[in-house]
């Protein structure tokens, strides 16, 4: 018994539509030429295109929306564009504003509320030929504070001064606050403005319960200044 042959069904003509593409080394690289430029279009711009072609871009239409809409508003420079200059104030000749003094670095008379009994420089009978300090006439007992702040460089009963302190400020001027009936503080202790050195009295070469404040540039009797001067250069105003 013969086997029986099934004959194989006709070949299928290839046309152009089935034929399977060829990809060519050089096919590929024009794709890749072709997406790049189309990608550059895409993002910066037609005109980028054109520049790169060394073509000018297209000018504005003067008739066109844009014109209907008006120039565009002018940009506002942002802070940190803005040019370094002088502030409004110097700009305007006007002095700078003063510096802002803390509360704990305010200066203050070394009693409150009691009137000057006798100012400084009057000619007398004393050792400089002239009064060294201000007098402050105060009940005995009225609180002494230091004006500012510094060292007490000395705390004892010394002389015509009687019962003295002696402060060294800390811009290298002296305090001496004398005749009192009370002292506070010790040699060698630190103070800051309003802190009480003792009280008021009548002690030493003294004709009735008073201040006696003195400023000088150095230690020593005889490089007095004027301490209501003083004071105002520290903000502090004696009436």
């Amino acid at each position: 018994m013969s086997e029986r042959r099934i004959p194989a069904p006709p070949a299928r003509p290839v046309t152009r539509r089935h034929r399977r593409p060829r990809f060519t080394p050089s096919r590929l690289a024009g794709r890749a030429v072709g997406g790049t430029l189309l990608g550059a279009l895409v993002i910066t711009g037609p005109w980028t295109g054109q520049a790169a072609a060394g073509q000018d871009p297209p000018a504005a239409d003067p008739t066109g929306p844009a014109a209907e809409r008006g120039p565009e508003p002018r940009r506002t420079a942002r802070i940190y564009e803005a040019p370094f200059g002088p502030c409004p104030a110097e700009r305007r000749g006007e002095p700078p504003p003063p510096p802002v003094v803390r509360a704990a670095d305010s200066w203050v008379s070394p009693v409150s509320g009691h009137p000057v009994s006798e100012p400084y420089g009057t000619p007398g009978s004393w050792a400089a030929g002239h009064h060294t300090g201000v007098d402050f006439a105060t009940p005995t007992g009225t609180k002494v504070r230091s004006v500012g702040p510094g060292t007490v460089m000395l705390a004892e009963y010394s002389g015509d001064y009687g019962e003295v302190v002696v402060v060294k400020m800390t811009d290298g001027h002296y305090t001496l606050y004398a005749h009192l009936s009370e002292i506070a503080v010790r040699q060698g202790q630190q103070v800051k403005a309003g802190t009480k050195l003792g009280e008021t009295g009548n002690t030493g070469n003294s004709t009735g319960p008073h201040l006696h404040f003195e400023v000088r540039e150095e230690r020593a009797y005889g490089t007095d200044v004027d301490p209501i001067a003083y004071l105002a250069d520290h903000g502090v105003s004696i009436d």
